[in-house]
């Protein structure tokens, strides 16, 4: 026999795991919303970053595009509500507005205002 074999199960030496910690490490240009998340904006695009890894992209004059976003964040739990009103200086009833239009739909589509789906249904 084994000299492991002979010690019972709960006097085994336990081996420790150290884990390491993930950093979240963001572009020095990037405006935090949160530890988790930041934005960013360069040239006409802004983009969103969770840690250093972007998860999204619109251009500046996007605005459904922020909107869809946004509310994407907060119903996923990478953000809070006051933290996008804070970083982005937009109204409470607004962003609850959005997150509801989310909610409802989950696509981007739903978010499109609609002076813009006029606009398109006039060239289809």
């Amino acid at each position: 026999m084994e000299e492991n074999d002979q010690i019972p199960p709960s006097d085994k030496p336990v081996k420790k795991i150290s884990l390491q910690l993930l950093l979240p490490l963001f572009p020095v240009e990037a405006t935090l919303i949160n530890n988790l998340v930041a934005v960013q904006m360069r040239e006409s695009a802004v983009y969103y970053f969770n840690g250093s890894m972007p998860i999204f992209m619109h251009n500046k004059c996007d605005i459904d595009g922020f909107r869809y976003i946004t509310s994407q964040l907060i119903v996923n739990g990478c953000c809070r509500q006051k933290e996008i009103v804070n970083c982005f200086a937009v109204s409470d009833i607004s962003v609850k507005r959005w997150v509801k239009r989310y909610r409802e739909s989950k696509e981007l589509s739903a978010f499109v205002s609609k002076k813009k789906a006029q606009k398109f249904k006039a060239y289809g």
